[in-house]
């Protein structure tokens, strides 16, 4: 779901970890001079990783990050993107930069999701009229998109919510279905995301923050006042039908939003909602029913529906003991363990392996995938333990091959000295 972060880190250990890091490779440096003091310059050094932009300046980095493209190996942002995918992601930041997460301190921060629209898309951004009592305005650099923003009072954006929609399917026809609808919302203002318990990149390892800001996708989309030109009211009463009508027309809602009482605006939305909502199927209630289902899609560890031949997913684990989610630390059971059902434990690393086919001995690659899912720590564990130094830059697929490779050697040079101290054909005094 998250699309955009903006990360800063003041620790000066870490920045001159960063600075001498070996994978970023240099774009540029440059000096400006402090508009509010001739005398200072300021000057910055921006570096990057894959598409990962790291401004230096003299006191800080400032990290520009975009994780669905990261996940995408940069070509888009059109698929779907699940909370599990972004927490892997996270994860695998981490482990590249060996860096600290709670010093990630997060500034700036969209997020959003995808879903088809079952009307053209064209049409549906051209319908798309308010959000709240602020109009949507077309946004420059991108055909049929628009943002929606509250003014400052001195007509500047307030950034502490903006409201973007535009047509994804438009943007990238190659990635995805044409009539692909994009709904987002970015801040800038910490004040608004720390309500959902982001303040630091390690906050976003918990599945809790994908819950919060999923609800509040679907309240702020509920706020959209749109122009439900597909809908047929034809079988409504012909008072309902007039009325109807003059809602359709755009000049009915400027008048209303420039009227001096503010309350008037939010009335004749309601009004306008009640003869609506009489038609079950209309539009504003099929988009919402289509986001509310890709967000429970989102928050889940299954697989998209959405070309699904072109994510890094991994394949879905066997269910039925835990749940497949992360949920800030805690691995929550489904339910409970009967006596065909009892706890099973790796031979080598001590760690449950439940989750593993029924005749499994060792921690496999599928029990390393729900560690690095569900627990992150965990893994995190397994891997100091039992990845060589030679993987620890290569991805994650790698990695857990290389683990799962490392634990069956473990497992069979252990049994190699246990048969050289008692050899099979030896009698055992203690047996």
């Amino acid at each position: 779901m998250i699309d955009f972060l903006k990360f800063y880190i003041t620790d000066n250990s870490t920045i001159q970890h960063l600075e001498n890091h070996y994978l970023l490779e240099w774009i540029k440096s440059e000096d400006k001079l402090n508009l509010f003091d001739i005398e200072v310059i300021k000057t910055k050094t921006v570096k990057h990783f894959k598409g990962i932009v790291f401004c230096f300046f003299s006191n800080r980095v400032d990290i520009i990050f975009k994780p669905h493209y990261y996940f995408n190996d940069g070509l888009h942002n059109a698929n779907d993107f699940k909370a599990i995918d972004c927490i892997q992601i996270i994860l695998e930041l981490k482990t590249l930069f060996k860096i600290d997460l709670d010093l990630l301190k997060i500034v700036n921060i969209e997020f959003g999701l995808n879903i088809v629209s079952p009307i053209d898309i064209k049409k549906l951004i051209a319908f798309l009229l308010y959000h709240e009592r602020n109009e949507f305005k077309t946004d420059r650099g991108l055909a049929y998109s628009k943002k929606s923003f509250k003014a400052n009072a001195n007509g500047t954006m307030n950034t502490y919510k903006i409201i973007k929609a535009y047509a994804k399917g438009l943007q990238f026809p190659e990635h995805c279905d044409i009539n692909t609808f994009r709904f987002e919302i970015k801040s800038k203002q910490s004040k608004y995301f720390n309500q959902f318990g982001i303040y630091t990149a390690n906050d976003l390892l918990k599945y809790d923050c994908y819950v919060k800001i999923s609800n509040e996708i679907i309240k702020e989309f509920d706020k959209v006042l749109l122009l439900d030109c597909e809908t047929d009211f034809s079988s409504l009463k012909a008072s309902e039908q007039t009325k109807i009508t003059k809602y359709l027309n755009t000049l009915t809602w400027f008048n209303i939003s420039q009227d001096p009482y503010k309350n008037r605006f939010n009335k004749e939305r309601t009004k306008y909602l009640s003869i609506v909502s009489k038609v079950e199927n209309n539009l504003k209630n099929r988009i919402e029913n289509l986001i509310f289902k890709k967000l429970e899609l989102l928050k889940t560890g299954d697989n998209s529906t959405q070309n699904e031949s072109k994510t890094k997913s991994f394949q879905n684990i066997k269910s039925g003991y835990y749940s497949r989610i992360y949920k800030g630390g805690n691995v929550t059971q489904t339910e409970k363990t009967t006596d065909k059902q009892e706890r099973r434990i790796c031979r080598v690393t001590k760690l449950d392996i439940s989750m593993q086919k029924d005749e499994s001995i060792l921690l496999s690659h599928s029990g390393i995938k729900y560690y690095l899912e569900n627990n992150p720590n965990t893994f995190e564990k397994i891997k100091t333990e039992y990845l060589s130094s030679i993987w620890l830059n290569s991805d994650l697929k790698t990695q857990i091959k290389e683990i799962a490779h490392n634990i069956r050697n473990t497992h069979s040079n252990q049994l190699n000295k246990q048969n050289k101290l008692y050899p099979k054909n030896q009698i055992q005094l203690f047996a």
